[in-house]
């Protein structure tokens, strides 16, 4: 069969529901809730879970699973050898509220600043990539909440793939295995993935910004926690006495390098993150990300905090500082380098969409870093939108239509890998 490609993202936007499934999906609070120690996190995730597995069911899918965990799969049978998966989460993020989502269409956009609603306003000198929406429909939440276009515009892609694919049978394409995932916000994503039903040599993740853009690499990530415990004693008989732990703790987070914060970083530059402070003066934690690109230079991090902490405990030996790091994931980029035929069938997918693909490091982390490290090599793609979780989150509907282009080139495109 001839490779057919997919350049309008108008004609598939007639041609399938791709936003009104991404505003049905929108409108679901799935939220996640990294204090939870469930799986997923918040039940209502299933919420949206089980609307996915139904509609999979309709589209024709064979093997679809919702699991206990709230792991969403199914299998699409192709019309040729080859086996690829496809997988975007669920959840959105803790950081601004998910309930009642109330998305706003903004039509024909001319250019200029938008009123969101609640008093924001989307402004093209902050938002750049407004300038290559000019005519388009624009999508923002209300203000209140967040949107969710990370990543239920991802959702939305694969499935409204999964539906052209329905209606033109002739398609060629492997035979596509389809994952979503609950928890990717809290970095849990594919802790309880079940890999052992979804036999693929390799997947991608469609959980990225702006048209054009694809991620073969990540930060690497660990999370520390640092635990003082003081001496209390009543503040009126303290003197000589008192070790209070919140204030050995902000004496910690003040010795963080300014330079070396998210706000303060850029591009392939790391940092350390204040994710948390919780307690009192007899005992408190403080919980701190820390991302790097560089395996090494992530390691050299964790060194250099739990060197900060002993520092503390030498100058006050009446204090105790428990030092704890937890390994979260790793660069992506690590293992893909071995795969290079992988990002670069991508990479031929934008490119056959007209658009020039933007290879871009994640300063963040994917479902993908962690199932490429379980075995699963899976890159990142665009999923269209922007600001992700805030309430100025936005997605214009023809970004929405060339991340399905994207996925149909990217199908046919794909071929059986000699060896995995």
């Amino acid at each position: 069969m001839a490779f057919r490609e997919f350049t309008d993202p108008q004609a598939v936007l007639a041609s399938t529901t791709v936003v009104d499934r991404f505003l049905r999906y929108a409108r679901i609070d799935t939220q996640s809730d990294e204090t939870s120690d469930t799986c997923p996190s918040t039940s209502k995730q299933f919420d949206l879970a089980r609307m996915l597995r139904d509609e999979l069911e309709e589209l024709q899918g064979q093997d679809v699973v919702l699991d206990d965990n709230g792991y969403v799969t199914a299998v699409f049978p192709g019309t040729r050898e080859g086996r690829l998966g496809l997988v975007a989460h669920m959840d959105t993020a803790p950081q601004f509220t998910g309930t009642g989502v109330n998305p706003q269409l903004h039509a024909s956009y001319q250019g200029g600043p938008i009123e969101i609603g609640n008093g924001l306003t989307l402004d093209p000198t902050d938002n750049p990539d407004l300038a290559e929406c000019i005519g388009d429909t624009i999508i923002t939440s209300d203000g209140t909440t967040l949107l969710g276009a990370d990543d239920k515009s991802g959702v939305a892609a694969i499935m409204s793939l999964l539906e052209l694919l329905k209606q033109d049978p002739s398609i060629e394409r492997p035979t596509l295995l389809v994952g979503f995932t609950p928890d990717e916000e809290i970095g849990r994503g594919a802790h309880r993935f079940p890999l052992d039903r979804f036999d693929a040599p390799a997947a991608f993740t469609v959980d990225g910004g702006f048209p054009g853009e694809m991620n073969v690499e990540t930060f690497s990530a660990d999370r520390a926690k640092i635990t003082f415990t003081g001496v209390s004693v009543h503040p009126g008989r303290a003197y000589g006495k008192l070790v209070n732990a919140l204030t050995w703790a902000g004496e910690f987070l003040a010795r963080l390098p300014r330079t070396e914060s998210p706000e303060g970083t850029r591009e392939r530059e790391g940092f350390f993150f204040p994710l948390g402070l919780t307690g009192d003066p007899a005992r408190c934690t403080v919980d701190i990300l820390l991302r790097d690109f560089d395996d090494h230079v992530l390691q050299q991090r964790g060194d250099r905090l739990r060197a900060m902490a002993e520092g503390l405990r030498a100058e006050e030996p009446r204090l105790q500082v428990d030092f704890e790091i937890e390994a979260q994931y790793r660069n992506m980029g690590n293992a893909l380098k071995a795969r290079p035929e992988i990002g670069e069938t991508l990479q031929r997918a934008i490119e056959a969409t007209g658009l020039t693909p933007r290879v871009a490091a994640i300063r963040g982390g994917t479902d993908g870093s962690q199932l490429t490290a379980m075995g699963l090599p899976t890159p990142n793609m665009f999923a269209g939108g922007l600001n992700f979780h805030g309430p100025q989150e936005w997605i214009s509907t023809r970004a929405m239509g060339l991340t399905v282009c994207t996925l149909a080139n990217l199908v046919q495109l794909w071929k059986a890998p000699v060896s995995v």
